[in-house]
């Protein structure tokens, strides 16, 4: 299971862009979705609705759902996703690991994110978090001890911790100056840290080609700013310092080599090429896994 909600850890608008790359591109069927007026504050965080000429449209209220997703390889997993509710944090969280029983999930990831001061010019960083130490050792490029504010997130992790789940969390680093708008960079991160730890193939093609883009706005504004791009090289002075050097990948085990693109790709084909009965997902004689299969729960099987 894969966890992301807009929260006060959501910088960089991880969240959305994770859920819209996601829910955007693979098949998915929503299996369970919470009461949001039992849960939110309209006052506090009022929703959008859209007001043309004479009519109201278009309302853009909260949501917390959970989806069972297939990755690239027809691998299920499930998804939660949607905003942070403002009440009821500890039922919200005893339904979640009620689900993960019925559902015989085996992992569970949680993904987040902070605004600090760390330069664009740089990889994301990020503090990892759980009881799996496999997936979690030598991950973290900044992993401080402090006493910070919780979120939905953090008791999730902690409850399910506590219940003896197997439970891991990557909290992903984006430059603070860039925290309150859309920061492609940290989604394709946050999909990556997921997708290994889940031993799934997430997309975030969409996600880099974004990034790309807007990596060179970002450059563009810091050559005609001089204080901006000092500050910039303060910081990267500061994370070339502080940072870890020997950070580990999930995709790599020790004394692996890493594969050349042609290798994955031939490795991908292989694999198709094994699975000669299966039918390609998105074809005309594959199941569609959007369906709600009548209002039932999906079938109880192993999944992340």
């Amino acid at each position: 299971m894969v966890i992301s909600v807009a929260g006060h850890t959501d910088a960089g608008s991880l969240s959305e862009q994770l859920a819209e790359g996601l829910l955007g591109t693979l098949p998915h069927r929503q299996v369970a979705s919470f009461d949001v007026d039992e849960l939110f504050d309209y006052r506090s965080r009022r929703p959008q609705v859209t007001f043309t000429e004479n009519r109201f449209s278009d309302y853009q209220g909260p949501r917390l759902d959970l989806f069972e997703v297939r990755d690239a390889m027809d691998r299920p997993f499930l998804l939660l996703t949607g905003d942070e509710p403002d009440f009821q944090w500890e039922r919200v969280a005893e339904t979640v690991l009620k689900l993960v029983d019925q559902l015989d999930v085996k992992l569970i990831v949680a993904v987040d994110s902070l605004g600090l001061p760390t330069p664009h010019t740089r990889p994301v960083g990020v503090t990892a978090h759980g009881n799996r130490r496999d997936l979690i050792e030598g991950m973290s490029t900044w992993s401080p001890n402090a006493q910070i504010e919780a979120g939905l997130s953090q008791i999730l992790e902690l409850r399910a911790d506590e219940a003896g789940r197997d439970v891991v969390g990557y909290t992903m680093h984006v430059p603070h100056y860039l925290a309150s708008g859309r920061y492609p960079q940290v989604a394709v991160a946050a999909l990556e840290y997921a997708g290994a730890a889940c031993e799934l193939m997430l997309p975030t093609d969409e996600l880099r080609e974004a990034a790309r883009s807007v990596e060179a706005d970002i450059s563009r504004q810091v050559e005609q700013a001089p204080e901006i791009a000092q500050l910039v090289q303060k910081l990267e002075a500061n994370f070339d310092q502080y940072s870890s050097t020997a950070q580990r990948s999930l995709l790599v085990k020790q004394d692996d080599v890493v594969p050349d693109a042609e290798e994955l790709g031939a490795a991908v084909e292989e694999f198709l090429r094994s699975r000669p009965d299966d039918v390609i997902p998105g074809s005309a004689e594959a199941p569609d896994s959007t369906e709600t299969n009548d209002g039932e729960a999906p079938p109880q099987q192993s999944t992340d």
